[in-house]
């Protein structure tokens, strides 16, 4: 599926591969294989959509659906009672998805068709964070290597932080998940990519108090799970970010 888009130009079109499939190719990234349990069938993209000023710098168009349509996967839009939104199912197999997202604007979070992409997109709140520092990773497809752009390993852990505490319903049980993939990369990344850390809690923690809220429960948490992370110096906000 990666592949197809890749081919269609969806990731030169500025889209950005996130979810359990971004994590996977952290992996690559920093020399690191995850255990199997890490695995999962959704896949999850996302684009910076009406947030112009995250997107990539480009003026390719393509057809998504059109890519989607030719893999001959069985994949059908998801409709709601406003029509298609932007999750795609596959009927015979319905644990597997395929989801395309955006940072929540002020057009709020109904689901728009993206102009240059061919694609409906679901807003969603704090992607933003994870769309404004784009980079590059592999992906190896069977024999082939495809490249995507991910968000920073960085900021991809942390915003896990931040929707830890969002998971609920049906969606509780990803919260553990959110835990420990944040939890491994940042054991990882304190040894070899610090000053990345440093610089997306830097810009965690300036950002408003409803951010900021919901940092603590998750930290404690992480803290449990990976002492040796030393979280409790995180906990410790600053005055200016404490709110």
């Amino acid at each position: 599926m990666l592949e197809r888009l890749a081919e269609y130009g969806f990731f030169r079109a500025g889209g950005v591969l996130v979810g359990t499939h971004a994590f996977l190719s952290f992996g690559n990234m920093l020399g690191v294989r995850w255990g199997d349990s890490e695995r999962t069938d959704d896949v999850d993209l996302a684009h910076a959509g009406k947030s112009v000023a995250i997107a990539l710098p480009t003026n390719l168009e393509l057809n998504t659906e059109q890519a989607i349509d030719s893999l001959e996967m069985g994949f059908l839009p998801l409709k709601g009672l406003e029509g298609a939104g932007a999750t795609y199912l596959v009927p015979r197999e319905p644990g597997f998805r395929l989801d395309f997202l955006t940072a929540l604007h002020r057009g709020g979070d109904k689901p728009f068709t993206h102009p240059r992409l061919g694609v409906r997109l679901q807003p969603l709140r704090f992607l933003e964070y994870v769309l404004e520092d784009v980079q590059q990773a592999v992906v190896f497809c069977g024999d082939r290597v495809v490249l995507v752009n991910v968000p920073s390993p960085a900021r991809y852990a942390l915003h896990k932080l931040i929707v830890h505490g969002e998971r609920t319903g049906t969606y509780a049980a990803k919260s553990g998940k959110d835990l420990q993939q944040a939890g491994a990369l940042l054991a990882r990344l304190k040894d070899h990519r610090k000053s990345d850390v440093d610089r997306a809690w830097r810009d965690l923690v300036s950002r408003v108090k409803g951010w900021r809220s919901r940092l603590r429960p998750a930290l404690r948490s992480l803290g449990k799970r990976f002492p040796e992370l030393g979280v409790e110096r995180w906990l410790r906000l600053p005055k200016s970010a404490a709110g």
